[in-house]
């Protein structure tokens, strides 16, 4: 600032003229829109642009069979259920297997299910079932009750808070296990 005032007015324009700022700003955005245009499609991976207007296909989902449910009075049975019971504890039913039969109970209040089973088929084998009903028993502070173990079958009578009572038996059936859940509120078998 201080040379610029020593200068005449005539060395000050031709000074502004050769430092002409807004050419600066322009000369540098045009050299990157060309470097952008023309550099960056050789460095892309692949050669072809993408066709944006196609549609990725759908994931194809399992086919399932469609439930069938019976209801008489406060009694619900379904074959194939989408899911189980919502009385029954959701980490009772491991991922991914596959219910086979459900019933429910229902009390003479609203909402609140006395009674309700399910029987339902999964790929692991009946020793780590009995690992993963063990580490959920342990989990949500059931009290076992009563442990049986043979080759065959493996049945645990299980109490929980409020006087939750849950039964499972398991069983072998040809690669995987065959798991039946009873679980019945306020009371004993």
């Amino acid at each position: 600032m201080g040379l610029r005032k020593g200068l005449s007015r005539a060395a000050r324009s031709i000074q502004l003229k050769f430092v002409n700022l807004n050419r600066f700003r322009t000369a540098k955005i045009v050299f990157f829109l060309l470097i952008f245009c023309f550099a960056l499609p050789s460095l892309a991976q692949e050669e072809t642009l993408p066709n944006f207007t196609e549609q990725d296909p759908l994931p194809q989902r399992a086919t399932k069979e469609k439930p069938r449910i019976f209801r008489h009075n406060r009694l619900t049975y379904q074959e194939n259920p989408y899911k189980a019971p919502s009385s029954i504890p959701s980490d009772f039913v491991p991922r991914e297997s596959k219910l086979l039969f459900s019933t429910e109970l229902k009390s003479e209040r609203i909402f609140e299910t006395r009674e309700s089973a399910i029987i339902l088929n999964h790929s692991l084998s009946k020793e780590r079932l009995e690992i993963y009903y063990e580490t959920v028993f342990s989990y949500l502070n059931f009290k076992v009750l009563q442990n049986q173990k043979s080759p065959e079958k493996s049945v645990y009578l299980v109490e929980g808070m409020n006087r939750k009572t849950v039964a499972v038996s398991i069983s072998p059936d040809g690669t995987g296990s065959l798991v039946k859940l009873f679980y019945r509120k306020s009371g004993g078998f």
